[in-house]
């Protein structure tokens, strides 16, 4: 992680309590909690994660993966403080995927949000495939990505065409998840085209302690910084649930 993203994470952990946190962040899995059958829960790429500290008060068992032990610790004291003694056992994984591989566990539900379009096609299609093998009939599987949709799917800076690896298809999405294995509950193809004024501030926050934190102290050069940070990007991503056959 480079320091510009810990930055971010690190304001983001101060300025996000678990409450606000789970408020604002978007979880489509909330319409699925009665299917959810036994077993452990498994996030790729978990990062902070509102998912798992929501979750923690189900008790079930977490296995949390993440290649940042940075973040890994801060989803570690969000658990604890948000769930305290019902919280399920919580395995903290510092791997790197596909690389290394998913856990031999059977899962009741995989959540792979905002974590695939950091691999290829190729590569997505082995991580569905350890998906496949570590869940079982009436798993749940939530997936989210960015979409064709998104602005920087056409950005010509080799910078971002090499940190994204894919911006998703529907198609896509079809040949990942083969309806021999998977049932599709609910799919959406979104694009958000203006941010939230709470997003918009936590974000001009975040410019402002990138700007220090590398001595940039030139009232011209800091003022073009946040003007380049007003632009609004058009947001398209694909959100998927998926019941295990």
């Amino acid at each position: 992680m480079d320091e510009t993203l810990r930055i971010y994470w690190k304001l983001y952990n101060e300025i996000f309590s678990n409450e606000i946190m789970i408020h604002k962040s978007h979880n489509l899995l909330r319409k699925f909690e009665e299917e959810f059958i036994d077993g452990p829960i498994l996030e790729l790429g978990c990062g902070q994660s509102n998912f798992l500290v929501e979750f923690s008060k189900t008790g079930k068992e977490i296995f949390a993966i993440d290649n940042e032990e940075f973040q890994l610790n801060l989803l570690k004291k969000r658990i604890e403080s948000y769930t305290g003694k019902n919280a399920g056992k919580l395995h903290l994984l510092n791997i790197t995927i596909p690389e290394q591989e998913i856990p031999q566990e059977i899962f009741s539900l995989v959540i792979a949000s905002d974590f695939l379009h950091f691999f290829s096609i190729n590569e997505s299609k082995k991580i569905i495939s350890q998906i496949i093998s570590r869940t079982q009939k009436g798993s749940l599987i939530y997936v989210r990505v960015h979409s064709k949709l998104h602005s920087y799917s056409d950005s010509s800076d080799p910078g971002v065409r090499e940190y994204y690896k894919h911006f998703f298809t529907e198609k896509d999405f079809t040949e990942l998840f083969d309806e021999k294995h998977f049932e599709r509950m609910i799919f959406s193809n979104t694009v958000q085209n203006i941010r939230s004024k709470f997003t918009r501030e936590m974000q001009t926050k975040w410019t402002e302690k990138v700007l220090d934190e590398y001595q940039i102290f030139d009232p011209q050069e800091r003022q073009a910084q946040f003007e380049e940070n007003k632009k609004e990007l058009n947001v398209g991503f694909l959100e998927c649930v998926y019941r295990r056959r």
